[in-house]
């Protein structure tokens, strides 16, 4: 079995119910949750927007193909009404599940990266991802994600919530 990181995202409505709902969705016979972050609270990244984000991190055993896992988590974003716009690269959205982190591997297809491309310059991606996989390596890197973390010049955007998730 391998192990990921995966983030999810929700700025729109019910934002904790929709985190909730994918996390439920992501715990199948070939997908378990091992441990789940913080829920954390940040500004829209990359675009502007009036609705926070909640984001969540988790850690999953998994038993299918990296393919299937990012075809999972596209399916669940479908059932739990994300709209996507072929035109527009951010835009706010009721749920957004990205793969993080795959054990160690480097992936480069058409369609899936890992680790994420951007995840080292993005507080509210390391923040939730730090609580539960402190020293993970980001191959491209060579760097655990506690070292991402520290080299992140702004770290106040993102607050820690007292929810249960």
């Amino acid at each position: 079995m391998k192990q990921a990181i995966l983030l999810l995202g929700s700025n729109l409505d019910n934002r904790l119910a929709y985190l909730r709902k994918g996390i439920r969705y992501l715990n199948t016979e070939k997908t378990k949750i091992i441990t789940t972050s913080s829920v954390y609270e940040s500004p829209a990244f990359g675009y502007k927007s009036s609705n926070k984000y909640y984001n969540v991190a988790v850690k999953i055993n998994f038993s299918i193909s990296p393919k299937s896992l990012l075809e999972l988590c596209l399916s669940i974003e479908d059932n739990l009404d994300r709209i996507r716009h072929s035109n527009i690269r951010y835009s706010d959205r009721t749920i957004d599940i990205d793969i993080i982190l795959i054990d160690e591997e480097i992936i480069a297809t058409k369609t899936l990266t890992v680790p994420h491309p951007r995840m080292h310059e993005r507080i509210f991606c390391l923040k939730p991802v730090q609580e539960i996989a402190s020293n993970w390596i980001i191959p491209t890197f060579a760097i655990s994600v506690n070292e991402a973390l520290n080299n992140l010049k702004e770290t106040s955007l993102v607050t820690k919530l007292d929810v249960k998730i």
